[in-house]
């Protein structure tokens, strides 16, 4: 049998239709601070809310030794399983940035997207997470030879070969590059780059 790695994609959040949504549980995502995840998990199970994080092993190799410890799947997010009124209570927790948004308004995970992602964790499958890249995006090279350079996705063909754009001087060119190499411009740095007069 083929082992795939697993992929968590962003545009997985969605927004459910409810009579009562702010008293209806819901998987919602957070933002957390830097490698503040853990931290975020323990705060949230003490204050007796049902939350998720998704941890892998992995093994941190020295010189003179090596050990097995366990990482975030998804850096950057836990989850939280709860009615949308208690979101105040949630953001209080120290640790967390903001709840995930889609079009201004919280984005829900549906359960089986949740148990799913538990599921492949427990099983023998390898499982990492994937940046999520669509044509339109802005993203940094963040390793190898064209580390910094920013471009946006105008279309993805097969063999990991991208066409990035540079909208400031009308041109396009493709490269082959491994998507793990291809990091999702941050909003904040997007908004620096997109006010620049000859931004992207």
């Amino acid at each position: 049998m083929n082992k795939e790695n697993y992929s968590l994609e962003e545009s997985e959040f969605r927004l459910y239709p409810d009579d009562n949504p702010r008293d209806s549980l819901r998987w919602y995502a957070v933002y957390t601070r830097p490698r503040h995840e853990k931290k975020v998990f323990s705060s949230l199970q003490k204050k007796g809310i049902e939350s998720y994080l998704p941890l892998i092993k992995q093994c941190h190799q020295w010189s003179d030794r090596k050990k097995w410890v366990e990482e975030p799947l998804i850096r950057g997010y836990v989850f939280v399983n709860i009615p949308l009124k208690h979101s105040l209570y949630v953001l209080e927790t120290y640790g967390i940035v903001r709840f995930v948004m889609f079009k201004r308004e919280y984005a829900s995970i549906p359960n089986f997207q949740i148990e799913a992602l538990k599921r492949t964790i427990e099983s023998e499958y390898p499982i990492k997470a994937r940046p999520y890249l669509k044509v339109g995006q802005i993203v940094e090279v963040v390793g190898g030879s064209l580390k910094g350079v920013i471009g946006r996705i105008q279309r993805i063909e097969n063999d990991n070969r991208f066409v990035i754009s540079l909208d400031a001087i009308q041109t396009a060119f493709s490269v082959q590059i491994n998507p793990s190499l291809l990091r999702p411009v941050s909003e904040g740095k997007r908004e620096k780059i997109l006010s620049l007069p000859l931004g992207l």
